[in-house]
């Protein structure tokens, strides 16, 4: 039966989910703090503690180092770009850590996590996308997902080294990549490794992608994993038929292990995990493709699990947390959950706070809508609050905090300065979706506007070659992602457009 679906479930072209995959970062965010309202807890304030981070991901807080003055004490923080930063004594430190990328073969740092005995061990693990040449001297885009261990000395992190890569993971697909880490009870610890828009190995047991895997601390392979002596499976495999796993926690009062993961449009789901589990994706799936077709006629089909929660429209959701602390008493046990955007549309990122009874869910608020920032990360400090990263070029570390009986702040909407995007930076043609690959001034998926200018000098000759191009797409001029096609815009149309962008340098 899943094989059956699997057939009739339509590939996703590489450059068109590229392209519709892309999302805008929204307007930039203010100074702080701003005092917002909730429906429970009252008056929350949050503050800006650190910014200046390229695309963050992930954060840890290292043990022993809170101090009065300090009460999160020292956090280490991954960027997408490779590079681990230091946050102490208050402020982020402007020398680097270590910038991976130049340790390995690097497209795109992820996750960071402890060892659980980092205190006497000091070993640190990271989740990172892995770039390689093609089998038999082929050229071209070639990656998989890598999980790479290394020791802190206080200042440096020394001996890094893979302990494990993907091998069944391989592909030249450009997308569908995330990465999270979490460490069990045992000390084994669970690896996710995404779909890379592959719609039919995440239900293919011979295969890496799509699934969550166990591995031991040193990246060797328990004997106890669920898939052990099955035929034609792959040992280090936990779970299957995951789509984009993007971060993993536990429930206080369960034990179980809550797994984070984004559908299309639509889909995003968090799953309770079981070994051995198949979680449906794409024959069982809420979301539908990018073109609004549905993948799989149902959300449940016979042998996969249904999430425990789920998302219509997509929220792109990116981290979650139980929140255990007390500083926050009447969120007690509650399931934060960040988004990045929602639908689709720019600048809806938020938090979301999910409550629970003993029979499952009765309600979810929506926080932080206000500052239209796409939300990476949350996570509890040391302190009992929360913490937040922002996924954007000026990534911001926020806190949230009781604010009492704080007034909120006065003429402003929601009690929050709310930013203004700066529509020209977001979206240079209104009426389009260019903006999902481009920006005026910064790179996005593809070239920005005024690079693109900056090369190509206002002449007719190259109002036609951008224009044709924009018509007819391109195989990546730019030595990176190809360009989709528009066969909708007519000649004229894209010459407008093609001059709009051509101005920009004739200013």
């Amino acid at each position: 039966m899943i094989q059956s679906r699997l057939r009739r479930c339509s590939l996703l072209l590489i450059m068109c989910a590229t392209f519709v995959q892309a999302q805008p970062e929204g307007p930039p965010l203010g100074a702080g703090p701003w005092v917002l309202p909730t429906f429970e807890q009252g008056n929350i304030k949050v503050s800006v503690v650190a910014r200046g981070m390229d695309h963050p991901f992930g954060l840890v807080y290292l043990p022993g180092t809170a101090t009065s003055a300090n009460p999160i004490g020292d956090v280490l923080l991954t960027e997408r770009t490779g590079k681990v930063r230091l946050f102490s004594k208050g402020k982020l430190q402007k020398a680097v850590v270590v910038d991976m990328a130049k340790v390995f073969s690097m497209e795109q740092l992820f996750d960071i996590k402890l060892h659980p005995q980092f205190a006497t061990n000091g070993l640190l693990y990271f989740t990172y996308i892995k770039t390689g040449p093609k089998p038999e001297g082929g050229k071209g885009y070639w990656v998989t997902t890598a999980l790479a261990r290394g020791h802190f000395t206080g200042n440096k992190i020394e001996d890094l080294k893979d302990i494990y890569v993907a091998s069944k993971a391989w592909s030249g697909n450009i997308g569908g990549a995330s990465s999270r880490l979490h460490f069990l009870k045992d000390g084994t610890l669970l690896f996710g490794v995404s779909h890379r828009i592959d719609t039919l190995a995440p239900q293919q047991l011979n295969s890496d992608l799509g699934k969550i895997l166990r591995l031991k601390d040193d990246g060797s392979i328990p004997k106890d994993n669920p898939f052990i002596g099955v035929e034609g499976a792959l040992p280090e495999l936990y779970t299957w038929g995951n789509r984009s796993v993007m971060d993993f926690t536990t429930n206080p009062n369960t034990g179980e292990v809550w797994e984070l993961e984004n559908g299309p449009q639509g889909g995003d789901e968090v799953n309770i995990l079981k070994p051995g589990n198949n979680y449906g994706w794409p024959i069982a799936t809420y979301g539908r493709d990018y073109d609004g077709k549905r993948f799989s006629p149902q959300p449940w089909v016979e042998g996969t699990a249904l999430p425990e929660l789920y998302w219509v429209p997509s929220i792109t959701v990116a981290g979650l947390t139980f929140y255990t602390g007390d500083k926050f008493p009447k969120w007690k046990d509650n399931l934060f959950v960040t988004s990045m955007i929602k639908g689709r549309v720019p600048g809806t990122g938020h938090l979301e706070r999910v409550a629970f009874n003993e029979n499952g869910e009765v309600r979810r608020e929506e926080l932080l809508n206000s500052l239209h920032q796409r939300i990476r990360y949350v996570s509890q400090g040391p302190d009992g609050l929360l913490y937040l990263l922002t996924d954007s070029k000026d990534g911001a570390l926020l806190r949230l905090e009781p604010a009492g009986s704080e007034p909120l702040d006065a003429g402003v909407a929601g009690g929050v300065e709310v930013a203004q995007p700066a529509t020209a930076a977001i979206n240079m043609f209104p009426d389009l979706d260019c903006n999902t690959c481009h920006r005026v001034e910064e790179k996005l998926v593809g070239p920005s506007f005024r690079d693109i200018a900056k090369k190509y000098p206002m002449t007719n000759a190259n109002v036609s070659l951008l224009a044709d191009r924009i018509i007819k797409g391109s195989s990546g001029v730019w030595g990176e992602t190809p360009m989709s096609a528009h066969e909708a815009i007519k000649a004229d149309a894209a010459k407008a457009i093609a001059k709009k962008i051509l101005d920009l340098e004739s200013e």
